[in-house]
């Protein structure tokens, strides 16, 4: 009864911490403005969502400035394809993300201090603020309402779920086999979640290029997603070899002791 109820914990622990593990690298992924942030070179390099930032800083500047748009987009264009412009201009990507993924409900506004860093003109500081057209995305503002409760939910909840399955489990052997199938479960969804659910899912939501976002920040942290992964199943093997050879151990040395006191028992 005590191992079957201590099953049931595991099996609801390893759950929990799979579902906040993979849901954090979800959120970083996928529901993260200041992440969108701090790679907008990456995301700037998409060619949609460059052409859309750029026609619209370079066609209101252009306007204003009464300049040729073709060579005003050819200098934004420049500057946002550079590591350090991209930089500059990571505050229009911050603003736009959170506005796709619902986190803000303000429109996304292209201010004249990002003019002037986006044309390197100083001129442009002039030109009225410019609207940037990135819609918010119904399906992905309720995804990231899940998972910002989900997440604390379950990692308090695996937590608490761990210290009551190891209470009521008698067998340390089947303990550490169960922790070995819950890390290679934990290293399969954090992949999923991790890289796998924005690379390819979140993409098909919606038809706009900054619906793009979390399939290029997914690529950004895949070196991470990948070695966490690995570490996981690393970690899950070796608690089985460990458990397995525990078992051959103890099936070793139980029926040497048994035969022994069974043939005291005859002689005598």
């Amino acid at each position: 009864m005590r191992r079957t109820l201590a099953g049931l914990l595991f099996g609801l622990a390893y759950t929990c911490a799979s579902l906040a593990l993979a849901g954090f690298l979800l959120e970083r992924s996928a529901f993260d403005p200041e992440h969108a942030a701090d790679a907008a070179d990456v995301i700037l390099a998409d060619p949609a969502i460059r052409q859309q930032v750029t026609f619209a800083v370079a066609d209101a500047v252009a306007a204003q400035l009464q300049v040729d748009p073709v060579s005003m987009r050819t200098r934004v264009e420049q500057v946002a394809t550079t590591t350090d412009g991209a930089r500059l201009l990571g505050t229009i990507v911050r603003d736009a993300h959170a506005k796709l993924i619902g986190a803000s409900d303000a429109p996304v506004m292209i201010t004249g201090q990002q003019l002037v860093d986006a044309t390197q003109m100083q001129a442009a500081a002039e030109v009225p603020p410019v609207a940037l057209d990135v819609p918010t995305v119904s399906a992905l503002d309720i995804a990231r309402t899940t998972v910002e409760w989900l997440v604390p939910i379950t990692a308090i909840a695996a937590v608490i779920l761990l210290i009551a399955g190891f209470a009521a489990h008698p067998d340390r052997e089947a303990i550490v086999r169960m922790l070995a199938i819950g890390l290679l479960m934990l290293a399969g969804l954090v992949v999923v979640l991790g890289y796998v659910v924005p690379k390819w899912l979140v993409p098909v939501v919606d038809d706009s290029p900054w619906s793009q976002v979390p399939a290029l920040l997914a690529d950004d942290s895949r070196g991470l997603v990948v070695a966490l992964a690995l570490l996981l199943a690393g970690a899950g093997g070796a608690l089985f070899a460990a458990g397995g050879m525990a078992g051959r151990r103890r099936q070793w040395s139980a029926p040497v002791s048994t035969y022994r006191y069974q043939e005291e028992r005859r002689w005598s």
